[in-house]
């Protein structure tokens, strides 16, 4: 592992963990035995609720140096994940698709990148459906930019404590369980584990 690494997280309420008891999120939990093997990784969890794709492409630049810049280019780790709310208030899928692409390719050309898919919305099923198919232009969209894209949408659907803490809850976040699948699932990633190389 390269001396320092450092990784900011960029996304909505789903990266910020909100709805788990713990704090945690899977950012918390992802990054736990990455920072038992490396004392040196710092992790900086930049999650904002409510934010659309429009306003992390805003944002994560300015965020990103501030936190970045002082290490090597080796150094430097960006984790994205938004499309939920753009999909819950239904934003033409080709303004999120336009702001993402943008939004990679600078960061792309900043740091090592990875993309992680929108999760599911337990109480709203039609924001889920375009969710759903906004999963889809994301795949297409990182197959073009030949970035590493973890679409998760499918798998916590069909996850039980994901849907089930949700619904008990606000009809979107889940709660400890949820995150804790969903970190696992992310731990099992190959690009993932290759931040760490």
């Amino acid at each position: 592992m390269p001396a320092a690494l450092r990784l900011c997280f960029f996304g909505d309420s789903f990266i910020n963990g909100t709805g788990d008891p713990t704090g945690l999120g899977w950012v918390g939990r992802a990054c736990a035995s990455q920072r038992t093997a490396s004392p040196d990784l710092t992790v900086y969890n930049l999650g904002i609720r409510g934010d659309k794709t429009a306003q992390i492409h805003q944002r994560w630049q300015a965020e990103a140096q501030a936190r970045l810049d002082g290490v090597t280019p080796a150094q430097r780790r960006l984790i994205f994940s938004f499309g939920a709310n753009d999909s819950a208030q239904d934003i033409p899928p080709q303004h999120t698709l336009a702001e993402a692409e943008c939004l990679l390719r600078t960061a792309q050309a900043y740091a090592r990148t990875l993309f992680i898919g929108p999760a599911p919305i337990a109480d709203d099923a039609a924001a889920d459906r375009r969710i759903a198919s906004l999963c889809e232009d994301f795949t297409a969209l990182a197959a073009r930019l030949d970035l590493p894209y973890l679409p998760i949408h499918g798998f916590l659907r069909q996850h039980r404590s994901w849907m089930n803490e949700a619904g008990a809850g606000d009809g979107v976040h889940p709660g400890a369980g949820g995150y804790a699948a969903l970190a696992d699932f992310i731990r099992g990633w190959a690009p993932w584990q290759g931040l760490f190389d």
